[in-house]
This record gives C-alpha cells, structure tokens and sequence, in this order.
C-alpha cells in the first residue's frame, strides 16, 4: 500500500500530537485559518441600504417603548 499520494496540495494531511489539547487546538486552528486566509475570501457588498434598516429598527422600537408606557 503506497501512502504517498495520499496527501496533496489540494487535500493535505498533517500529523498533529494530541497530548496536550490546548496545543492540538492551536495546531489545528493555525492550519484553518491559513487555509481559510489562502482562500482570500472577500464579503459580498449588501443589497440592501443598512442604515435604512438601522433607522427603521431603531423607530420601531422606540414606538414600541413609547406604547408600553402609554399602556400604564
């Protein structure tokens, strides 16, 4: 049985020692977070105008208050 084709750029494997779980978490974030880093993800513009949304939120809720109170 030949291993050697098992790891690849595209799906690497890496040995990670589990003796210590704080190090075996640091371990496995490093390589997430390089892999998620290569990626070079970027996030996508809104469709929607958010201060708008904010505005809106923030009136409903104040109306809401307001209606509690009167309701005293």
């Amino acid at each position: 049985m030949c291993l050697e084709k098992t790891s690849t750029e595209r799906a690497p494997w890496f040995a990670i020692p589990s003796n210590h779980k704080w190090f075996r978490d640091l371990a496995i974030s490093q390589i997430i977070l390089r892999a998620i880093e290569d990626m070079d993800m970027q996030l996508p513009k809104p469709i929607i105008n958010l201060a708008e949304v904010r505005r809106k939120y923030h009136q409903g809720a104040d109306r809401e208050k307001s209606d509690r109170r009167k309701k005293r």
